[in-house]
């Protein structure tokens, strides 16, 4: 997609000033970060590292995080975990706040964003849906890393869509590849990130407050695959159930 400068001063220079921050941490981490992306047993530091990275930004940005839990994470347990996609600021608040080594699964576009392409050449996922080939290579890659006892971050919408914050349907993968692994979902709602950093074509952005709700995670042990579209649709009426609560 092709970004415009926003025609709003205010909201076009801290666009401009927190994506210079982006690269200045960038090019200070990189040393580190090239070092935790050299080998897969490096990628827990290279997540700390990135976790770090993050904070880092919020700061700069005068972005507040305020998260919510229905109920504690069980921090030794894999989950597939699915939020609700708004902005391409969603991966930075959920690599600072969520307490958990995951990685993320997304669409292969993401491989040529400067600076976050590294990520998903190496501890992510990128996925191409236009190449059936690649996207069974994805897959199965994302499955190896949930045996190794990571979680995984996919974004049920798939996208990013031009209705936001309301959601447009949820596609299959994460659901199944949750009940052909046995492992429970964990729904997300993230509320705000569209008005900090909205996806529309406009290069813009404004300091604020955004919410995370980590809602209670559902299990998929004895579920088969006749099961996928009732679990989607919880999911689904979970997440928006949350967006609804919140006047969107």
């Amino acid at each position: 997609m092709a970004f415009k400068l926003s025609k709003n001063p205010f909201k076009a220079a801290y666009a401009i000033y927190f994506g210079l921050g982006v690269v200045l941490m960038f090019i200070l981490l990189y040393p580190l970060i090239r070092l935790g992306l050299s080998h897969p047993k490096m990628y827990r530091f290279a997540h700390m590292v990135r976790k770090f990275w993050g904070k880092i930004l919020l700061i700069m940005g005068f972005m507040r995080v305020k998260q919510y839990y229905e109920e504690p994470l069980d921090l030794k347990q894999s989950y597939i975990i699915a939020p609700n996609h708004t902005s391409q600021i969603d991966i930075v608040t959920l690599t600072v706040k969520l307490p958990l080594f995951f990685n993320f699964m997304a669409k292969a576009e993401l491989e040529r964003v400067p600076f976050f392409g590294i990520w998903f050449r190496t501890i992510d996922i990128a996925v191409d849906r236009r190449n059936a080939r690649k996207a069974a290579l994805a897959y199965r890659k994302a499955l190896q890393w949930l045996d190794q006892g990571n979680s995984m971050v996919i974004f049920p919408e798939g996208t990013i869509s031009n209705q936001v914050p309301k959601l447009i349907a949820f596609k299959d993968g994460p659901f199944r590849m949750a009940i052909e692994r046995q492992l429970p979902i964990l729904p997300i709602t993230i509320i705000g990130n569209w008005k900090v950093f909205p996806d529309q074509g406009v290069f813009e952005g404004r300091p604020g407050i955004i919410q995370q709700y980590i809602h209670k995670a559902i299990p998929t042990k004895g579920m088969t695959l006749e099961d996928l579209e009732s679990l989607k649709n919880q999911v689904f009426k979970v997440i928006n159930t949350k967006l609804q609560s919140n006047g969107y």
